[in-house]
């Protein structure tokens, strides 16, 4: 049923691709175009976009309010052939097809080219060396950010230094071969958001010589810190952090795996073989420096050199755990594993009545989870399809409203050791503030789960949760060095690939098909704030007399506010409100909305919640309260429970 709604979903949106460019042809006056009509022959490849791009032929400036109308505007200045590439890349249209397309459009434009791969300036001049056992690509650090820093050349001084996240990881390329990419990613830290391609090696296993692997990453990054010039200006680069599962991590820090005796990479304690795991029960163990791991102290730690000892990198405190892993497809689901076995002591399995009472709960908030969710919740028979965002809201969000009342108190009170702590980490309010707080709670969580579940649960994945607390103290909060937007881009890596023949060519072409002018366009727009759903049946406070224009969404950068169930709760003032209606009167932007008049704590341990911002809220107000836009202003998730709702303040935004 899902992968129907899907299909279906795609349908309406080539429908309305094609609506758009047939409009545009329309409004287009017979120019000429810039475009070669070179003539190549036809590939049946699928075209698709790792990025996102802008919509497709319209023009955007931000802090306008535009009505639904608005939507379809197109954008004359950037001509047929502009609009065709930017539709063809973002909707992922075959090669063939386009092609076709074209033939068809030729007839009235003779401007245009025959073939697909002249319009979409497909690369087919490229490098491919034999690496390792397998082909490697190398694009380059500085070649794939050069938009981005050609565009900040203007509002960035003079060597000022930017600060690169790197991400390696395996990616399986076909169900029935053992062929994979070994990607290299890098984001530059608070100019983009989204990943870049820096490097990909293609093979029937993981590189086989690691030196090999980094070594144009390495030059390169040692050449970028010594700095390099950009319109007149100086500029380095350094590395902040690598973002790695533990296998990766293990591999590129030349490490001992994390089932080794000596697998911790943050301590190091020496790990206890019990019932076929490697334990690691010790909570005070002497941490690792970065010092420690130079000199290699601790000789059973270490397997081989790695090349990014030769950088900046620091090799332990450059490497945090990255809680999409550790934590969210880890622990919490190791937890459910645990709740719903079929072995195990009885004082923490739930019984199949208890599964379908939080299963229910779960289905029944569907409605309510905001529009920033990628997924909604699904029952825990299906747990071993959630993918690591159902994981992570499950643990943030619905998992202590849906497990109330139905888990034993030792239990329940166990997870919310853990939701707190990871709340509170994640948070970029809190995770400074509370930091040593946080720690204690996941400490105690892990002692706690030791003697709830057994000791020979205390595995890498629990363990880590003590050092966690660490990581965040270098380097921010927990969604700064998470491997969520990474694993994001993986999945479109892997669409890129249609046929099984040159996988890596394949990826190299499709990469250059994009239009990277307006992707870091995307990638360096500042946060900005549009009106939407222009309407004239809402609610309006006395006093507003006149022209007011009407909306019912409102979007500020990532962030979506409208008058529907799952988007309407903010907290601004400390105070909870509903939207009613959005407005705009005399040029300044409003929020019409009512005020809920009880606010009391949801729960009281490990902290009270409303510490957190986290409240039990009800009574709402019938009087409508007018206010200006606040920068303060927070979204949150509400959530029903009994005669009132759980508001917990919203903390990101699932990746698109």
């Amino acid at each position: 049923m899902e992968r129907e709604k899907w299909n279906i979903t795609r349908s309406n949106l080539r429908k309305r691709a094609v609506k758009r460019v047939t409009q545009f042809m329309k409004s287009l006056n017979d120019e000429d175009m810039d475009c070669t009509n070179e003539e190549h022959s036809v590939e049946n490849e699928v075209v698709t976009s790792s990025f996102v791009l802008p919509p497709i032929c319209r023009s955007e400036s931000d802090g306008e309010s535009e009505s639904a109308s608005d939507e379809d505007s197109l954008d004359i200045t950037k001509g047929l052939a502009g609009c065709l590439r930017d539709w063809a890349t973002h909707f992922r249209i075959s090669l063939i097809a386009l092609s076709a397309l074209l033939s068809i459009l030729k007839v009235h434009h003779p401007s245009l080219p025959k073939d697909a791969r002249t319009l979409l300036k497909t690369q087919t001049q490229h490098s491919v060396v034999s690496l390792a056992s397998g082909s490697f690509h190398y694009f380059g650090i500085q070649k794939m950010f050069s938009h981005i820093f050609q565009k900040l050349t203007s509002v960035v001084r003079n060597h000022h230094s930017f600060k690169l996240q790197l991400n390696m990881d395996g990616l399986p390329i076909f169900k029935s071969s053992g062929v994979q990419f070994w990607p290299i990613l890098g984001m530059l830290q608070a100019y983009s958001r989204k990943p870049v391609l820096i490097a990909l090696y293609c093979g029937k296993s993981k590189p086989q010589s690691l030196s090999e692997y980094l070594k144009d990453l390495v030059c390169e990054l040692k050449s970028l810190s010594t700095g390099f010039v950009v319109n007149g200006k100086t500029f380095f680069l350094t590395v902040c952090s690598v973002i790695c599962d533990a296998p990766a991590r293990a591999f590129i820090k030349g490490i001992k795996s994390h089932n080794g005796y000596s697998g911790c990479d943050k301590c190091v304690q020496s790990g206890i073989y019990i019932n076929n795991r490697m334990t690691f029960p010790e909570l005070n163990s002497r941490v690792r420096t970065d010092v420690s791991f130079s000199n290699a102290e601790d000789e059973d730690h270490h397997v081989q050199h790695s090349p990014f000892c030769e950088t900046s990198v620091p090799m332990v405190s450059g490497f945090p755990h990255d809680y999409m892993h550790l934590v969210c497809l880890g622990v919490v689901r190791r937890l459910l594993d645990l709740w719903m076995g079929t072995r195990g002591k009885l004082s923490y399995r739930i019984s199949s009545r208890q599964v379908s009472i939080i299963s229910g709960k779960l289905l029944a908030l569907k409605s309510y989870i905001p529009s920033e969710f990628a997924r909604r919740p699904r029952a825990l028979d299906e747990r071993l399809r959630w993918k690591a965002t159902e994981l992570r809201q499950f643990l943030l969000y619905t998992g202590p409203v849906v497990l109330r009342d139905v888990l034993t108190t030792e239990v329940y009170q166990n997870f919310m050791l853990l939701s707190v702590g990871i709340y509170i980490l994640a948070s970029p309010t809190y995770c400074l503030l509370l930091n040593d707080f946080a720690n204690t709670l996941l400490r105690s969580f892990v002692k706690h789960f030791g003697e709830l579940y057994g000791h020979c649960f205390l595995v890498y994945n629990i363990h880590g949760l003590t050092h966690l607390s660490d990581d965040v103290k270098v380097h921010g909060h927990l969604d700064l060095i998470s491997g969520f937007p990474f694993e994001n881009y993986l999945k479109k890596i892997k669409g890129m690939v249609r046929k099984p023949s040159s996988p890596l060519q394949q990826v190299i072409r499709r990469i250059s098909e994009l239009d990277s002018t307006s992707l870091n366009d995307e990638e360096t727009r500042k946060a900005h704030k549009k009106m939407k759903m222009l309407h004239s049946d809402g609610p309006v406070p006395e006093g507003f007399t006149g022209a007011v224009s009407q909306f019912k969404e409102l979007s500020i950068d990532e962030v979506v506010i409208n008058t529907s169930e799952r988007d309407r709760c903010i907290k601004m003032n400390n105070k909870i409100l509903l939207v009613q209606n959005i407005i705009v009167f005399e040029g300044e932007e409003y929020i019409v909305c009512k005020e809920y008049r009880h606010i009391a704590k949801f729960f009281d341990y490990p902290i009270e919640s409303t510490d957190l911002g986290i409240c039990f809220v009800s009574d709402l107000s019938p009087k409508l309260m007018c206010l200006t836009l606040d920068t303060n202003m927070q979204k949150c998730v509400r959530l029903p429970l009994e005669v009132g709702f759980v508001v917990i303040p919203l903390l990101h935004a699932d990746p698109s």
